[in-house]
């Protein structure tokens, strides 16, 4: 699969269950493959970090149109 058209998802926030689970599931929703993914939580500070590597199947909407949506979650888990 080409990477023409792929982005960059970079957000940390506090370490909980679930980022993963929530970020991937996101952007399975949207019907986008994940071609890399890289997490870790930094035990010191209690902060997750986590960057992925995707691309939309239908082409990409633009970086506004996701961050919209992707606007709940980040909330929810209090993202940067």
């Amino acid at each position: 699969m080409s990477t023409e058209h792929s982005s960059y998802l970079k957000l940390s926030c506090p370490d909980r269950p679930g980022i993963v689970h929530g970020v991937s599931g996101f952007l399975f929703s949207r019907g986008a493959n994940i071609l890399d993914s890289a997490q870790f939580g930094d035990s010191h500070t209690g902060e997750f970090f986590m960057r992925v590597h995707f691309q939309e199947v239908g082409g990409d909407p633009g970086v506004e149109a996701l961050r919209k949506s992707f606007g709940e979650l980040a909330d929810e888990l209090g993202m940067r």
